[in-house]
């Protein structure tokens, strides 16, 4: 008899049906090409592994809901655009020094948000400058590497300035981490 609890009632358990792991996943970012790579040619792939989560990956949207009325009774419809058809993604960062003594994260990060403004000299970017060429691919997988859903994400750019270094000397054992949020223009989402 179907739904009583037992092994052999449940399809995905007969079937030995794989669960989604929420971390097995990589994120590719590609900043623009003003911004210059201060760990030489791995800088891309150093930042990569710096990743520890990311946020914001709303991309199924719908309109918020409209109301009508008749007296005291309500119609509900669904409206007829949604609030936003970009999407806002943070991610986190650990950081750490190179051989040359360089935070390539921080850096990384504040060459790409100068583009946008520069505290230091007040100039302010055009987006074509910040944001072109721009993506970040994120590939989520199985255990065994096979990608089932890639989302990419174009047009992105920094939205909030870098998190400070809380310096503090009660615990020797906190480590700096940024928590970036840009945000992308549309994305692309690929599943199998």
């Amino acid at each position: 008899m179907a739904g009583l609890p037992h092994f052999t009632s449940a399809k995905a358990a007969v079937s030995l049906y794989e669960p989604v792991y929420l971390n097995q996943f990589e994120v590719i970012i590609q900043p623009p090409a003003a911004v210059s790579n201060p760990a030489g040619t791995a800088g891309r792939t150093l930042m990569v592994e710096n990743v520890t989560q990311i946020g914001g990956l709303a991309v199924d949207k719908t309109p918020s809901p409209v109301m009508q009325n008749y007296k005291f009774a309500g119609r509900r419809y669904a409206g007829a655009a949604v609030d936003d058809t970009g999407v806002k993604i943070t991610v986190n960062f650990q950081t750490n020094l190179d051989d040359n003594n360089s935070n390539y994260v921080h850096k990384t990060l504040r060459q790409w948000s100068d583009l946008v403004y520069n505290p230091l000299t007040g100039a302010m970017g055009i987006k074509s400058n910040y944001a072109g060429g721009t993506y970040i691919l994120v590939s989520i997988f199985n255990k065994q590497g096979d990608v089932f859903r890639r989302m990419k994400f174009l047009n992105c750019f920094p939205t909030k300035a870098i998190d400070p270094m809380p310096l503090t000397y009660d615990n020797g054992a906190n480590m700096y981490t940024i928590a970036a949020e840009f945000r992308a223009d549309y994305f692309e989402d690929i599943f199998n």
